[in-house]
């Protein structure tokens, strides 16, 4: 029996018990895709990170990420935990402080993780792929019942769109607070958009620095509600950049050192498990021409666990 080194770590936080939980599965070859699914199932976390051998020739590490229930091709808060628990560990030839930079392979094609690891924390950044956006004509009715909301408090200044997710913006940040979403009507709703899930939102936050707040549902991959979304919040920047700064909104921003532009995303706190998702993108005149999101993490628990 192989035994295979499993951590807990909290996402998007640099304290214990907030931000968002993944489990990490450190060196998981030899594990079929079977028991893959059946340990994330057991962790019963959005989601486990696998972290394997490239099968590609220009990458350096492949990671995969399952929810409880099924293989997924992009999880920001996963791959956060997962780099996060190899420079916890000197591992991926990062046994000092300094910057590492990897190519992924990835579901979603290969992506760049950068790692600036400090003795005291390390700031993980990861490539998010630019969502291609459908704009959508109108908010079905079901929607709105699902979620447990009505149509005058839908944003009309801002789109209603889809990709993978939808993303619905939100009029107060008041019924982002006090919504109860039916899990069953939107797991319907969900299934009839083709969509893996929703991300709720509103331009009215919690800190004056941050530029949105947001809810994320997906009941299709066992996910009632995720607390710290990555997936969800860097495309989130891409949409607050190309819709909501033209349409006059005043979206809070940085400017960092390399000229990019940085948008902070609250999500979490409404369940009790505040995270920050520092949302970085590299802008032209002809828009965003990269994407990426950054954080910190917090082991909370390592164990060894035999398959």
């Amino acid at each position: 029996m192989k035994t295979y080194l499993l951590k807990h770590i909290n996402a998007f936080t640099d304290r214990p018990f907030s931000g968002n939980p993944a489990g990490v599965v450190l060196d998981a070859r030899g594990l079929p895709d079977a028991r893959m699914q059946a340990i994330a199932r057991e962790m019963n976390l959005s989601e486990t990170a696998f972290i394997l051998p490239p099968t590609v020739r220009n990458a350096d590490i492949q990671v995969r990420w399952f929810t409880p229930q099924m293989e997924v091709p992009l999880c920001g808060h996963a791959t956060i935990a997962a780099f996060h628990a190899l420079a916890a560990e000197d591992m991926a030839g990062m046994k000092s402080s300094g910057s590492y930079r990897f190519r992924v392979q990835t579901k979603s094609g290969i992506l760049g993780v950068v790692v600036e690891k400090k003795f005291s924390a390390s700031v993980i950044e990861f490539q998010i792929p630019l969502p291609k956006f459908k704009t959508r004509n109108s908010v079905p009715a079901a929607l709105l019942k699902a979620l447990g909301i009505s149509a005058g408090d839908v944003e009309t200044r801002l789109p209603f769109v889809s990709q993978s997710y939808l993303y619905l913006p939100l009029r107060k940040f008041s019924t982002i607070k006090t919504m109860k979403p039916d899990s069953t009507r939107l797991l319907e709703c969900l299934r009839s958009t083709r969509t893996l899930g929703i991300c709720v939102f509103s331009l009215r936050t919690l800190e004056k620095s941050s530029a949105v707040h947001s809810r994320f549902f997906a009941p299709a991959a066992g996910i009632d509600e995720d607390p710290v979304t990555g997936s969800a919040n860097g495309p989130l920047g891409w949409y607050l950049y190309t819709y909501a700064v033209p349409a006059g909104f005043p979206i809070p921003s940085f400017i960092l050192p390399d000229g990019r532009v940085e948008f902070i995303g609250e999500q979490g706190d409404v369940i009790g498990r505040k995270g920050r998702v520092k949302i970085r993108l590299r802008v032209s005149g002809e828009g965003v021409q990269h994407l990426s999101i950054a954080g910190e993490a917090v082991t909370i628990m390592d164990s060894l666990m035999g398959c």
